[in-house]
Order: C-alpha cells, then structure tokens, then sequence
C-alpha cells in the first residue's frame, strides 16, 4: 500500500518565482502534480501561468499582504528565494502567515540561494556580488538571517520540528550546472534596472559585465 499522503491527496502551495524562465522550477511541480491527481497544487508569483493540469492553480498576489488564502488550508508550502524581499523585522510576519495557512501538523520547505565569498570567484561575479549585497542591505534585507533561519521559526512558536541544511552546489555537474546558469543570467538581467543605477553605471555597461560574469562561469566550470 502507498503511504506516500499525496496519493490520497494534500493540498500544496508553492510559493516560488515561476516567472524566470527556468524550466525545471515549473517541470518539477507540473510532474508531481501529474504524479498524484487526487492532490491539489496552488503556485503563487506576481504574474500568472498557465497550465494543461486541471490540479494545478496559479494566483498572481502581492505576498506583502495577507495571503489569499483560508486559514488551516495547506498540507504543504514550498517558498523559494522569498527571503530576497523581506527585512528582517517583515521576514517574521510573512513566517506568520505562512502558518496561518498551513494545517496543523502540516510541513513548510523554505529553499534559498545566497551568494558565496568563494575566493575562485572572477572580478565581474566578485564585483556585482558586492553591489548585490549592498543593495539589500541598505534597505534592511540581510542574508545572514538565512543562516539563523531556525530562530526565526522557532520564534514563531509554530513550528514543532525545525530542520535546516545549508548546501554549496560544486560545479560539474550537469544538471546543476545548466539550472545555475540559465537562473543566474536570468535574475542577473532582472536586476539591471535597478542594480546599474545603483552601481553608478550605464545599462551597457552592465550588459557588459553580465556577459563576462558568463565567461568568468564557462572558464570555471
């Protein structure tokens, strides 16, 4: 007998950017979905997609406000790189309104990536990494509290089991190396428009250094 509760069916929110165009973030959920038709999907960005899946909804909201959503709704929640957009003292209300949606017992996976201090690292990547983090946290966004994340859960009080990982993807890889690339040069162009000015530099000169951030990656890999 299958003790896998998705094939009886669970409610799940994915919370996650499904606007890059990366194809294996919206693959992964399309296939569990077809996996286990009995279980219901909900994927939630700022733009919407479409889906063949008759389990699978998307809802374009503003996850800054409360969640469109009843309470005690989700067996599962899945959040990627939303961290990105919270302040430490914003980050624990979004932690609160995730719980308030999840079902009691439910599990909540939070995936995010921050840039390492790897000192292989070219000039271009070393160069726009700092801008990156100084960026964010001149407008209270610390990737350090990542690392701390189990304190905030547990700060919530709603969390029984906490467990965390943190995992340095090493080049070579095929699977790994393909994902990183086509997310890392696309959110490196999503954060042209505001990233340059702050850098004090044109567009052009951005793309340019975009483009040797992508030969600094091929000379490494």
């Amino acid at each position: 007998m299958d003790s896998n509760p998705l094939s009886f069916g669970c409610i799940i929110l994915m919370n996650m950017c499904l606007t890059a165009p990366v194809h294996e973030k919206l693959q992964t959920g399309a296939k569990v979905a077809v996996k286990y038709p009995n279980s219901k999907f909900y994927a939630v960005d700022f733009t919407t997609q479409n889906s063949n899946n008759d389990n699978i909804t998307f809802i374009s909201c503003d996850i800054y406000q409360i969640l469109p959503f009843p309470d005690n709704e989700f067996d599962y929640v899945f959040s990627r790189d939303k961290t990105d957009f919270f302040a430490k003292d914003k980050f624990q209300g979004f932690l609160f309104e995730i719980f308030r949606i999840l079902k009691p017992g439910g599990w909540l996976e939070i995936d995010h990536s921050f840039p390492d201090n790897d000192d292989a690292h070219g000039s271009a990547v070393t160069r726009l990494s700092a801008a990156y983090a100084s960026w964010h946290k001149e407008r209270g966004i610390d990737f350090d509290f990542i690392i701390y994340l189990e304190d905030y859960l547990q700060m919530t009080g709603k969390a029984e089991v906490i467990s965390s990982q943190i995992v340095k993807l090493p080049p070579g890889d095929d699977y790994s190396e393909e994902f990183i690339c086509e997310a890392g040069s696309y959110y490196i162009n999503l954060m042209k428009e505001f990233l340059a000015p702050y850098m004090g530099i044109s567009f052009e000169e951005y793309e340019r250094l975009s483009s040797e951030i992508e030969n600094e990656r091929a000379r490494q890999w």
